[in-house]
């Protein structure tokens, strides 16, 4: 399993909306989440692949920023 994190421009609970039915309908991902509170609105995808460039391309159809942060 791997877990990747994200910088977003993501800002409200509705913008997070959004990115459920994106997120839901991948066999691949098995837990995410979006901590808004966090100055870089993390967003954490716990997934049983690495999907990078996938989960930054479907964020960015939903129009929002998406920068992987790799420690």
């Amino acid at each position: 399993m791997d877990v990747l994190v994200f910088k977003t421009n993501l800002l409200r609970k509705k913008d997070v909306k959004v990115l459920t039915p994106l997120f839901e309908s991948s066999d691949e991902i098995i837990r995410w989440n979006v901590d808004l509170k966090d100055i870089d609105k993390i967003l954490r995808i716990e997934a049983t692949c690495r999907l990078s460039q996938e989960i930054q391309d479907l964020v960015k159809k939903a129009g929002y920023d998406c920068e992987e942060l790799i420690d």
